[in-house]
C-alpha cells in the first residue's frame, strides 16, 4: 500500500517530503528507497515526519537510524492542533510532496488549535471525524506545484455537512486529481473500506476532470489482512499516469476520467 502512494507522487532527488502522521516511518523510508531505485541522489533529500504517540515516535526515530536516514526531521505532537515543522519566519514549512495514512475518523477539538488558517472549511467544534482536517493541513503545507497522496476512509467521499463543503472546495480549486478505491481489509485490525485521495496543485486551475480508479478487486488474501501484489500496484499506477496525462479517457471496468460537472450534478458525492 505504501509503495502505491510513493509511486503515484513520484518523489525526486532534492525534493522535500513530509508525512504528518508518520507512525513508524514506512512512508519516508519507502520514499528514500524509491528515489534510490530510480537512480537519484538521496543525500539532499529532505524528509520530515510528525507522530502524536510517544512510543511510536521513538520507534520511528530508531527506524530512521536503522535505515541510515539519520537526517530525517521527526517530531512528536498532534498534527491537527500543534504542527511542529516551521520555517524561519514562523510560518509552517512547505513541501514538494506529502504522503500520509492518518488515523481514520479521529476525534478532534478546535480549542487551542494553532495555525487555524490551514482550515478553509471548518468542521464542527468537536467531532469524531478529523479525516478532511488532515487533508486540509496537508494542502496547507504543500508547495504551489506540490502533490500529495493520502489514505482515507470511504466516508469522506459521500458524508454530508461540512465534509460536502470541503469536497466542493477541493474541486472548485482543481486540487483533487484522482480517487482510488482500495480492496477491503488492507489495514490490520479494520475492515473499513478505504480509498486514496491524490491532490495536485500543479495545473490545478486548468483541471476539469477527476480520475476514478476502482481497484477493489485486485489483491492477495492474507490471514490477518489483505495485500496489494506488485501487479496490482503496477495496474493502479499505470491507470493513474495514463488517465491524468489525458492519454486515455477510460479503462473499461477499472478507471475513468470524470468531468467535475458530473460530480457537481451528484451534489459533490
Amino acid at each position: 500500500m505504501v509503495r502505491t502512494l510513493v509511486e503515484i507522487v513520484e518523489p525526486e532527488a532534492g525534493m522535500s517530503v513530509c508525512d504528518p502522521t508518520c507512525g513508524s516511518g514506512g512512508m519516508l523510508i519507502q520514499t528514500r528507497d524509491y528515489i534510490q531505485e530510480c537512480g537519484g541522489d538521496v543525500r539532499d533529500l529532505s524528509l520530515s515526519g510528525q507522530e502524536s504517540i510517544g512510543t511510536t515516535w521513538s520507534i520511528c526515530k530508531m527506524n530512521m537510524l536503522l535505515h541510515d536516514i539519520s537526517h530525517a526531521d521527526i517530531r512528536q505532537g498532534d498534527t491537527i492542533r500543534h504542527p511542529q515543522h516551521k520555517a524561519d519566519d514562523g510560518e509552517l514549512k512547505r513541501y514538494d510532496r506529502v504522503l500520509a495514512n492518518p488515523p481514520f475518523s479521529q476525534n478532534y477539538i478546535k480549542k487551542d488549535l494553532e495555525y487555524s488558517g490551514r482550515f478553509s472549511v471548518w468542521l464542527p467544534e468537536k467531532g469524531k471525524k478529523a479525516d478532511l482536517m488532515f487533508v486540509q493541513h496537508m494542502l496547507a503545507v504543500l508547495k504551489p506545484d506540490g502533490k500529495l497522496a493520502t489514505v482515507m476512509p470511504h466516508g469522506v467521499l459521500f458524508r454530508g455537512g461540512e465534509e460536502r463543503e470541503a469536497r466542493k472546495h477541493f474541486l472548485e480549486r482543481g486540487w483533487l486529481e484522482a480517487i482510488i478505491g482500495l480492496p477491503a481489509g488492507l489495514f490490520y485490525g479494520t475492515g473499513i473500506p478505504a480509498c486514496v485521495l491524490v491532490m495536485n496543485k500543479k495545473g490545478a486551475q486548468a483541471r476539469k476532470h477527476v480520475v476514478f480508479i476502482n481497484a477493489d478487486r485486485d489483491y492477495r488474501e492474507g490471514k490477518a489482512q489483505n495485500f496489494l501484489r506488485p501487479e496490482d500496484i503496477s495496474r493502479i499506477v499505470h491507470a493513474y499516469r495514463t488517465l491524468t496525462a489525458g492519454n486515455e479517457s477510460e479503462l473499461p471496468g477499472y478507471a475513468r476520467r470524470v468531468p467535475v460537472g458530473e460530480i457537481e450534478s451528484e451534489d459533490f458525492n
